[in-house]
């Protein structure tokens, strides 16, 4: 791969997801709502020392590239959800 270039992506394929926030119910209720029917696995990571922010690993089968850029793109324009990579 080139300086600049995407990688190619076959899809479908499981993709992965680093969420950390403030509150393990709404992001596991956010992680139900938006994956659906997609098989999808949410592991928590671990939790800040004063317990402020909560990390999980998410691994959902993405359809395609739009359904992998949107399901990014509602996971970090959640109030309770500070960071995604």
């Amino acid at each position: 791969m080139f300086e600049g270039q995407s990688p190619e992506i076959e899809y479908p394929c499981d993709w992965s997801y680093r969420i950390v926030g403030t509150s393990e119910e709404r992001i596991r209720a956010l992680v139900a709502r938006l994956a659906g029917d997609s098989r999808h696995e949410l592991k928590p990571s671990r939790a800040s020392s004063s317990g402020r922010y909560v990390s999980f690993h998410l691994t959902l089968l993405v359809r395609d590239e739009e359904h992998r850029v949107s399901t990014f793109h509602a996971l970090a324009a959640d109030e309770s959800v500070r960071y995604v990579l």
